[in-house]
């Protein structure tokens, strides 16, 4: 399977799905206009992964703002990893900036309605 990479743009988020390293990256901001359009190729690229994933498959998340509809894409998103995790040992990383309660509470609140093993990391100041 080929690895979807999408660029960073001050609106939407950096994307590295990469099969091979087991590693699939969502970094930066999450606003764009139409979120439904943006995540379009993401969601269907995992609709494709959970036929056959890795063994070990790590999600990171490194977000620094979420708008509402990104949000509820997200939950999407999650809906997909717990299917993967049916075939795969999934891990989610969500790194948050320290004392950034708003981006850590939406980490929390995906832990709790994902139920998969999830780790929520602050660090002092990430550059996206």
């Amino acid at each position: 399977m080929e690895p979807l990479q999408i660029l960073a743009t001050n609106d939407s988020p950096a994307i590295n799905f990469n099969p091979d390293k087991e590693k699939f990256m969502v970094v930066g901001n999450s606003m764009p206009e139409n979120a439904v359009g943006f995540y379009k190729q993401v969601i269907d690229w995992l609709k494709q992964y959970t036929e056959s994933p890795n063994k070990i498959t790590e999600f990171v998340f490194q977000m620094n703002l979420l708008n509402t509809s990104s949000s509820k894409i997200f939950s999407d998103i999650f809906k997909m990893i717990n299917t993967i995790s049916k075939k795969s040992e999934v891990k989610v990383l969500w790194y948050y900036n320290y004392g950034d309660e708003d981006i850590q509470e939406v980490g929390v609140d995906f832990k709790e309605f994902s139920k998969l093993d999830f780790e929520l990391v602050p660090v002092a100041d990430f550059e996206l």
